[in-house]
Parts: structure tokens; C-alpha cells; sequence
């Protein structure tokens, strides 16, 4: 009997862990399709609405952030409660934490609404529009953080896949708001003329559908699943709220980064200045994006894992996508590094030199931030957000204090808000999160710095190299050049890493996480 369950549980491990490459492709999928329509769709703004025009758009979503900041945490938060439960076959449990959950996000957005409203309303008055009818920038702003709320309610849907390693579903979800939001706009624009409120509409419209998508999945995916009042538990709601709040500081306290950094550029520099900070800020949203994706795999495995109470499961999993992460992205951030004139040239056009120096700054910090992303996850997993909160919170403050002080005392203008920002990040993804979370998890307190010295390592070894390539050869200003050239040393990057960076058990985890036809390939 103890071996037949052993086996079963050998076999229902497997089950689980064979759906990482799904996920992993999914999101890889989504990723790039959000990248290309975000890479494609700035210059297309631009071209639509003027540069000027173009920065209330990165500002809205910027300001729907804070309101994410609440109903986010939240969400995660009912995630944790919903996917545990689901993963120790207590249905009884789940169904209290899934309606409880449903319920309490209805009645959190029922309280966030009037404040949406007045957002909306006071947006025009309190931000440089450049010139925009007041009228089209708050219909904008209302739709765009009625779509935010909309998203966020969509993570108790969510929970349900978790639970069963089934987030392709979530990303498939999400890949087609991706793609329905830039169909209607060109649809719209093409119909109807370039219109702000029209680009609001096509964030609802696709939000909603996104939401619908998921509900019809969650009873396909787990059929003993329901939303009843009978099952809404106040005390349940409370517990997993608690864990919220501390999340929702935590997310305030990142949005006293590159966001509140945006802001200020915004209402100290004015719009025409904004609208080149909000471009470097969208090239560090897309690298986020993509590292997300990389990251996001290893939640369910890390529920898993503390669902069983296997503390070296789960430490050996963070640090093991920690390294494969921050290796992965160490080469796309020193490419766009290396090659950074034809980039911006053939993304937005000529005359846009003024974001070099800007980048040079910011794209090394991503490299801890596409290190450490996997570590966000432990907290929430122990229940122990309030330390982070803090931290977060403090260290944001920080943030817009220097800022303020560079911009008001001194004539570095964005460089100096590009270097408050580094400043910030370095103190809270790499000093605070890896010996925070060592804490957590009981190991080493070097367990989790490890990881940053082989992603750093090797940025720099391809920026070397790089360098060497630039003074031998350069790259012509074509989208086919560059990216073959991305795509033939990325591969070689790849296997080289592969080979010398990885042992044994590593390979064969990266191999079990690969899709089917790459494992296979590799294989022979």
C-alpha cells in the first residue's frame, strides 16, 4: 500500500509538474505578442496623436497602477487561500475561499468606483494634457481604470488554474485582451479618426471579454467549483484580507517608483518631457513583461511545494528559476544595450538620441530586477508581507524624495530621476529581497545573492563581447539585420550557457519545463 501511494504521488508530481511547459510556452506566446503590439503601437500613438497627446496614455495607465495597487494584492492574496486548498483536495475549504474571494472583490470595486470617478473628473486639471479636450481625457481615464479593475477581478478566476498548473489558461486569456485591445483601436481610429475615448472603450471591451473567457474555463478545468452565497465565510474573507492589506502597501510602496517618477516628470518638467521619460519607461515594462513570464512558471510550484510542507523543494525551485531567469534575460538587455541607436531609430524614428543616456542607466538595474522577480512570490507563500511593505514603502519614499531634490536643486533633469530610480531598486531587489527571503525560507543568507552574481556575470561578459563585435563590425539599421543577428547569438548565447552554467540536475529541469518538441529535438 505505502508504494502504490507513493507511485500515485510520484505520478500525480508528474502531472502537475508536466504542465511548467505549457505554461511556459503560453506565456513565452503572450509575451511576445504584448512586446511586438507594444513595440509597434508607440510610434503608431505618436503618429496618431503627436508626442504631446501621446503622453496621457502611459500616464493613464500609470495612474490606473494605483488603483491595480489595491484590488492586485488582493487578488493574489484569495489566489494563495484558493490554490492551497484546492491542491490539499479540500473542496469544502475551496469553495468558502473561491465565494468568499468573488464576493469580496464585487464589493472592493463596488468602493474603488467613486474614486475612479473623481480621478477621471480631476485628471485634466491636475496633469499637463497638452492641449486635450478635458472631456476625451476623462472619458479616457474612466474607461481605462474601469478596465484595470476589471483585470484585477480576474485573478479569482484565476486561483482555479493555479491550482492546477493550468496558467496557459490565464495567458491564453490575456493574449487575446492583448490582441482584441489593438484591433478595435485600428479598427476604431480607422473608422472613426484617432479619439481618446475610443482607445478607452477598446480596453473595456477587450476586458470583458477576457473575464468571460476565464469564467466558461474555471468549471471546465474544475467542475466541483461554485460561487454561492451560502459559501461566503466573512471570517475567511477577513484572514485572506489581512494578507491583502499588507500586499496592497507593498504595491503603493512600487508605485512610488517608475510610476511616481513619471508623474513628476510630468508635473515638473511638463508633457513634451513626460512623453520621452513614458517611452523609456515602456521599454522597461516590456523587459518586466517578458521576465514575468519567465518567473511566473514557478508560483505554482512554490504553492505546491509549501502546500507540502517541503522546505527544500521550494528552495531549490526559487533558486534554480532565479539563475535560469537572470541568465535568460542578461542577453536581451545587453543587446538592447549594445545595439541601442538602431533599436530606437527603427522603433520610433530618428531623433531620439536624448533616450540613450536615459536607458544606459536604467537597463543594468533590470538585470537584479529580472533576477529577483521569482523571489516576489515567497512572502505571499508564508503569509509574511508586512516586513515587505515597509521596505517597499520606505524605500519608494526615498525614491521621490531624491527625485524632487535632483529636479528642483540641480540641472541632471530625467538622467537625475533615471539615477534616483536605480538608487531605489538597488536597495530593494538586491539588498533587501534575497536576505529578507533567506530569512523566510530558513537557508543561507547567500542562497538567493548567488543567483545575481551568475546574471550579472554574464550581462557584463556579453557586453564585452559585444563591444568587441561594435568595433569590428556594425550593424546595419534594418529590422532584418538586427534581429537575426538577436536570434543567431542568442542561440549561441543559449547553448553556452547551457553547456557551462547548469549542472546535470539543472539541465534536466529546464528540459522537463521545455515544451514537448524542443525536449524531444534536444533529446536526440
Amino acid at each position: 500500500m505505502g508504494d502504490l501511494a507513493k507511485q500515485k504521488g510520484t505520478k500525480d508530481e508528474d502531472q502537475f509538474s508536466s504542465k511548467v511547459s505549457y505554461n511556459m510556452t503560453i506565456n513565452i506566446l503572450r509575451t511576445v505578442v504584448m512586446a511586438l503590439f507594444g513595440f509597434l503601437m508607440v510610434p503608431y500613438y505618436i503618429d496618431q496623436f503627436g508626442l504631446a497627446t501621446y503622453a496621457i496614455l502611459p500616464l493613464a495607465t500609470s495612474i490606473s497602477s494605483y488603483v491595480l495597487a489595491i484590488t492586485d494584492p488582493l487578488g493574489d492574496a484569495f489566489a494563495r487561500y484558493t490554490s492551497i486548498a484546492i491542491q490539499k483536495n479540500d473542496m469544502g475549504l475551496a469553495n468558502r475561499t473561491y465565494s468568499s474571494s468573488m464576493f469580496g472583490m464585487m464589493r472592493c470595486m463596488a468602493v474603488l468606483i467613486p474614486l475612479v470617478v473623481l480621478i477621471s473628473l480631476a485628471s485634466p486639471y491636475v496633469f499637463n494634457v497638452a492641449g486635450s479636450a478635458a472631456l476625451d481625457v476623462q472619458i479616457m481615464f474612466a474607461m481605462i481604470l474601469l478596465s484595470s479593475l476589471l483585470i484585477s477581478f480576474s485573478a479569482c478566476l484565476g486561483s482555479v488554474f493555479m491550482a492546477y498548473n493550468k496558467l496557459y489558461i490565464i495567458y491564453a486569456s490575456k493574449t487575446v485582451y492583448c490582441v482584441v485591445q489593438v484591433v478595435l483601436v485600428i479598427l476604431f481610429f480607422v473608422m472613426h479618426g484617432a479619439s481618446l475615448p475610443l482607445l478607452g472603450a477598446s480596453y473595456v471591451i477587450a476586458s470583458v471579454l477576457m473575464i468571460l473567457i476565464m469564467a466558461v474555463y474555471v468549471k471546465k478545468v474544475c467542475p466541483q467549483i461554485e460561487l454561492s452565497r451560502k459559501n461566503y465565510d466573512r471570517s475567511m474573507l477577513k484572514e485572506m484580507s489581512a494578507l491583502g492589506m499588507w500586499a496592497t502597501l507593498s504595491d503603493f510602496g512600487t508605485l512610488m517608483y517608475i510610476e511616481a517618477s513619471l508623474i513628476i516628470v510630468n508635473v515638473c518638467l511638463g508633457a513634451a518631457e513626460q512623453a520621452s521619460f513614458s517611452i523609456v519607461a515602456n521599454m522597461i515594462s516590456m523587459i518586466n513583461t517578458a521576465t514575468s513570464s519567465l518567473a511566473a512558471v514557478s508560483v505554482p510550484l512554490a504553492y505546491r511545494y509549501f502546500a507540502n510542507k517541503d522546505r527544500k523543494g521550494l528552495v531549490d525551485t526559487m533558486t534554480f528559476f532565479m539563475k535560469f531567469t537572470g541568465i535568460v534575460m542578461a542577453f536581451p538587455v545587453a543587446f538592447i544595450i549594445l545595439f541601442m541607436p538602431q533599436i530606437l531609430e527603427l522603433w520610433l524614428g530618428p531623433g531620439y538620441e536624448n533616450l540613450y543616456d536615459m536607458l544606459y542607466i536604467m537597463l543594468p538595474m533590470e538585470i537584479s530586477f529580472c533576477t529577483i522577480r521569482v523571489l516576489l512570490t515567497v512572502p505571499i507563500v508564508y503569509v509574511k508581507m508586512r516586513p515587505v511593505a515597509f521596505a517597499t514603502a520606505a524605500f519608494g519614499v526615498l525614491n521621490v524624495v531624491m527625485c524632487l531634490v535632483v529636479l528642483t536643486f540641480t540641472d541632471l533633469g530625467m538622467l537625475g530621476v533615471c539615477a534616483c530610480w536605480a538608487v531605489s531598486m538597488f536597495l530593494l531587489k538586491v539588498v533587501f529581497y534575497p536576505l529578507y527571503c533567506s530569512k523566510l525560507t530558513k537557508t543561507k543568507k547567500l542562497q538567493y545573492l548567488t543567483p545575481l552574481l551568475y546574471s550579472h556575470a554574464m550581462f557584463a561578459i556579453v557586453l564585452v563581447i559585444g563591444c568587441l563585435f561594435n568595433s569590428v563590425y556594425v550593424i546595419s539599421t534594418r529590422w532584418v539585420s538586427v534581429i537575426f543577428a538577436f536570434v543567431a547569438a542568442f542561440i549561441i548565447y543559449f547553448i553556452i550557457v547551457m553547456r557551462f552554467l547548469f549542472n546535470k540536475e539543472e539541465k534536466g529541469m529546464i528540459l522537463h519545463f521545455l515544451p514537448g518538441f524542443i525536449r524531444r529535438a534536444i533529446e536526440r
